[in-house]
């Protein structure tokens, strides 16, 4: 009477070039244990430059965690074989292709499992989960993330934002201050990271122009920045087409510096004793820079009481809500027309800061830009959050070519989602 042959589930016994010789299973610790063998036919390959092994020279065991099934953890165990390299010269193990190269005692399908999971959560709380060392999820990820890469298209794009990160604080030997940021190129119209460089010098961005190629290059119309010549340079030597946009976000926070110079100008020569007293301290800055129309309750009341008693405060705040508006204009004729009041009555309130700051950017096609295409780099700025929280949750990023791989997970393409629906 022949014996039953025992099941085994698939995902259980899908090894290349082995077989399952048995299957143990714990239902105490919930383990299932698969040992494997080689096939007959198995052709050996060295583990370190890819080419045929010779004679086999012994072979040493290996377990390997696996997949986990209805809540039982797994592992495989089989042979190494040692054998002969003529290639390298040396004895070499062999290659084992369902395994991780960066963590050999991981396989792949785990390994994919473990990438899908750090699409949702940290690194360490993968680790936690699936009680795998942190170092070996993390250089899984990290290995997976650069096989995304390497087949990695970007998109067909025509109006794209760029924007800087902080990345890290300390220097290293050599490096300057914009090697501490890096470069954020987004989508505007898909909202997603389109790439991420290293620094925020004008290298950074020319590397993604290069990889979108020149013909790519040419179907770009709008490319929406803050005011860092760098990106201003790189977009004018690869981009003939684009026209460059001052962001609305950085250019106000330009002219709340400007404005709060005049706060602390005025500050400096009231009577500390007088009847303004504390009013225009750096305490209520913020008061003084915010549009009249989200002050609240205490807060328009201190701004009123400033005014009654400030004349020059009173311009200062005309001046500043006249400048919000100007952004409001549907065409570039009104607003040259208002900036042109905002100049003029800064002269008059002899608001030197203001009228330095306006002067600067008057003739600017850059800044006029927006009023045309109506686009800011807001967009950025969320996801630059989005960014310093993953930073958070990693507890800082020590490897920053690692860090940029994961925004680019966590904010673009190079994921599950999109990868594997580009290459079927």
């Amino acid at each position: 009477m022949k014996e039953a042959k025992q099941y085994t589930p698939y995902f259980l016994k899908n090894f290349q070039g082995f077989k399952v010789k048995d299957y143990q299973e714990s239902h105490i610790q919930k383990h299932i244990k698969l040992v494997l063998q080689p096939k007959a036919n198995n052709s050996r390959l060295c583990a370190r430059c890819g080419e045929a092994l010779g004679r086999k020279r012994g072979e040493y065991y290996v377990e390997a965690k696996h997949l986990k099934a209805f809540g039982w953890t797994s592992s495989v165990r089989f042979p190494v074989a040692k054998c002969e390299c003529k290639n390298c010269g040396k004895i070499r193990s062999e290659w084992i292709p369902f395994t991780c190269p960066t963590s050999p005692h991981i396989t792949l399908e785990l390994a994919w499992w473990l990438n899908r999971l750090s699409e949702i959560t940290s690194v360490n709380q993968v680790s936690k989960l699936e009680s795998i060392d942190k170092m070996a999820c993390y250089k899984v990820d990290k290995y997976l993330l650069r096989r995304f890469l390497q087949g990695y298209e970007i998109p067909k794009v025509t109006h794209i934002a760029v924007d800087e990160v902080y990345a890290r604080r300390k220097k290293k030997k050599g490096e300057n201050r914009n090697d501490l940021f890096l470069t954020v190129v987004v989508d505007l119209k898909t909202r997603k990271v389109l790439w991420v460089s290293k620094s925020r010098d004008k290298e950074a961005l020319d590397v993604f122009f290069q990889m979108l190629g020149v013909d790519a290059c040419k179907d770009i119309q709008v490319v929406a920045t803050d005011q860092h010549d760098p990106y201003t340079a790189s977009v004018n030597e690869h981009c003939p087409s684009a026209k460059v946009v001052w962001d609305r976000f950085h250019l106000v926070q330009k002219f709340n510096e400007a404005l709060n110079e005049e706060r602390k100008q005025e500050w400096n020569n009231i009577d500390p004793e007088g009847e303004m007293g504390d009013l225009l301290a750096g305490k209520y800055r913020y008061l003084f820079l915010m549009k009249s129309k989200n002050r609240k309750g205490r807060d328009i009341k201190h701004i009123n009481e400033v005014l009654r008693l400030n004349e020059r405060m009173t311009k200062l705040e005309l001046i500043k809500e006249h400048f919000h508006r100007m952004f409001e204009c549907d065409d570039k004729v009104d607003a040259q027309v208002m900036l042109c009041e905002c100049y003029e009555w800064a002269w008059q309130a002899k608001a030197q800061h203001i009228v330095k700051w306006i002067w600067s950017i008057m003739d600017d096609e850059r800044f006029w830009n927006y009023f045309e295409f109506k686009v800011t780099t807001s967009l950025s700025e969320g996801i630059n959050n989005v960014i310093k929280t993953l930073k958070r949750q990693a507890y800082g990023y020590k490897d920053m070519n690692y860090f940029a791989l994961k925004i680019m997970q966590k904010c673009g393409y190079l994921n599950s989602r999109y990868y594997f629906l580009a290459t079927n």
